[in-house]
């Protein structure tokens, strides 16, 4: 298995605590795009101590819980015990954002869920820092893209378009710089604003993504905006059934540990 890390992310916090959060990422995003794992406000993944030495087999356990501990001292790190057993201790883990850097290249993955990829779909330098030619090219193109009139001002026309749409969602009331890198990225994947205003419109009619679940959760302007979640927002995926079966589907067996 080859691992990877985001060069800003190991200024913030060394390169081993950016392959752990790396590896974390990948998973959490599996669990988000499967709606797996939803706690208090986030999606968690979760593992033991023993599965992580052979998950990273070139750390001891020393190494990994002085890596855990760092991260949790950090902030960057959260942990919870979830278990339905009281007597299990398998510890839950999910990350703090706000002190996470936002990559330029959105974090995505490679079609295998494993590599990550440049914009032009080239791979990572083996010591997974992007060539830095590439990425000297990618900021200029950003900047120049965000000098334009037509890139700076879709941010606010999105999410106005977002408001008058999502009446049922939570607004929009301030756009924050993360979020309009966030527009502009999904602008340059190639997606339309007729695309997003009918991603709205799904999300708005969508009985789950207004609330109507388990949890009352609602989505909103940032889960829209996820390039996972809004592809399956387009597809129907979230969509009303025609006929509501009047049984539960069986609950899945509690599974110990999630490879990453």
């Amino acid at each position: 298995m080859n691992f990877h890390f985001d060069g800003a992310v190991a200024e913030m916090y060394g390169v081993d605590g950016a392959v752990f959060i790396s590896r974390l990422q990948f998973w959490i995003e599996k669990n988000a795009a499967n709606d797996r794992h939803y706690h208090e406000g986030r999606y968690w993944t979760y593992n033991s101590l023993r599965a992580m030495e052979k998950l990273f087999p070139f750390w001891s356990r020393r190494q990994i819980e002085r890596i855990v501990k760092n991260l949790k001292d950090k902030g960057v790190l959260l942990t919870a015990n979830y278990a339905r057993d009281s007597h299990d201790r398998t510890l839950f883990y999910a990350l703090d954002e706000s002190k996470l850097p936002i990559s330029p290249f959105g974090g995505d993955l490679s079609p295998n869920g494993d590599t990550p990829l440049s914009p032009n779909g080239d791979n990572l330098s083996p010591n997974g820092e992007m060539i830095n030619e590439q990425l000297k090219t990618h900021i200029r193109e950003e900047e120049d893209k965000a000098n334009k009139p037509e890139i700076s001002n879709k941010p606010q026309l999105l999410a106005d378009r977002y408001n008058a749409i999502c009446t049922s969602l939570p607004k929009v009331v301030r756009l924050t710089d993360k979020r309009c890198l966030t527009v502009r990225r999904i602008y340059s994947k190639g997606y339309t604003t007729e695309q997003l205003d009918e991603a709205f419109r799904k999300a708005q009619t969508s009985s789950f993504c207004t609330g109507q679940n388990d949890r009352h959760w609602k989505a909103d302007f940032e889960w829209l905006l996820n390039e996972n979640n809004l592809v399956k927002v387009l597809e129907g995926k979230y969509d009303n059934p025609a006929e509501a079966g009047p049984d539960k589907p069986p609950r899945r067996r509690k599974e110990e540990t999630e490879v990453w």
